[in-house]
């Protein structure tokens, strides 16, 4: 729906449809299904910085709809343009808008795609990469059965990377990721339970531990790279947290204590560093610290 839709529905009848002409200074001959009304919704069109010396009294939409007016031929030419593409314009169009839900459908694309790809990247080697996904599920408190889920997105770096700690190194990234995540999570409640007792306060708050509603983790960076008799693995990747904790204070006529709630949503950054020492065993992969590099954080208390 166009912005000038909410002022001309498309089912108006001709007689307000004349009386809107009149209102808002549209020509005779004004079709709101021309380009003329229709390209004042794109941005990269029109831009948002546009500024001029027409006044109007009618709604500001209407300096949106002269620009347009000027740049009808233009708008026309490129639709036309599009659908003047040829076949293989046509057909990845098609493919952009399929169904796969449908297996039939699927298995044709599992079959014809990988040539699709080739052909990619003989234009330009950097438009053939794509991104696999991996899940890995973290036993962060294994007597309690407790799991955390890290996805991790993997570009042709990446999967090269993997291939190189299963198949070298004899290691998983499961295995890798294990010990860093562990400790993400313990900083991730540290840094929230730390935060709710900085809080300014008329008295000490002394915060419960910090209990999270969800924490999701993710790592959309993967390389590696060889430095003297060892191979340094790199991951890189952003998480995000809901957290609660039990709040304590003195209570403000001095009897007693005043027990609330504290609620906590933090983001940010994370790195780890992982050591395969060329002489060393395979599953000999050292997993340093898991790093964060950005941490933000909004807190809230209620009672």
């Amino acid at each position: 729906m166009t912005q000038i839709d909410h002022i001309i529905p498309q089912d108006v009848s001709e007689i307000r449809l004349q009386e809107l002409r009149s209102s808002y200074s549209l020509p005779i001959d004004f079709d709101i299904h021309d380009p003329h009304n229709l390209a004042p919704i794109c941005i990269p069109c029109n831009g948002v910085e546009g500024k001029g010396n027409a006044t109007f009294e009618a709604p500001i939409v209407m300096t949106r709809l002269k620009t347009a007016e000027m740049r009808r031929s233009a708008v026309i030419g490129r639709v036309r343009k599009f659908g003047q593409s040829g076949k293989v314009a046509e057909h990845l169009l098609q493919v952009a808008m399929a169904d796969f839900s449908d297996p039939d459908l699927r298995q044709e694309f599992r079959d014809h795609a990988p040539a699709v790809v080739q052909i990619l990247a003989m234009t330009d080697q950097g438009l053939g990469d794509y991104h696999s996904f991996r899940l890995v599920e973290v036993a962060v408190w294994e007597e309690v059965g407790n799991y955390q889920r890290v996805d991790v997105a993997l570009d042709g770096r990446g999967r090269t990377a993997v291939a190189l700690l299963e198949e070298v190194c004899e290691s998983t990234l499961d295995d890798v990721l294990h010990d860093p995540v562990v400790q993400l999570v313990d900083e991730i409640r540290d840094r929230v339970t730390a935060a709710f007792e900085a809080l300014e306060s008329d008295d000490p708050i002394t915060a419960g531990d910090a209990t999270s509603d969800f924490v999701t983790i993710n790592v959309d960076s993967l390389d590696f790279r060889r430095f003297a008799g060892a191979v340094e693995f790199s991951f890189g990747g952003d998480f995000e947290a809901s957290l609660s904790a039990s709040l304590v204070r003195s209570a403000p006529d001095g009897d007693g204590t005043d027990e609330f709630q504290g609620d906590a949503v933090v983001s940010g950054t994370f790195s780890i560093v992982a050591v395969w020492e060329l002489a060393a065993d395979p599953t000999g992969v050292a997993a340093g610290d898991c790093i964060i590099d950005v941490w933000t954080q909004d807190l809230h208390t209620a009672r």
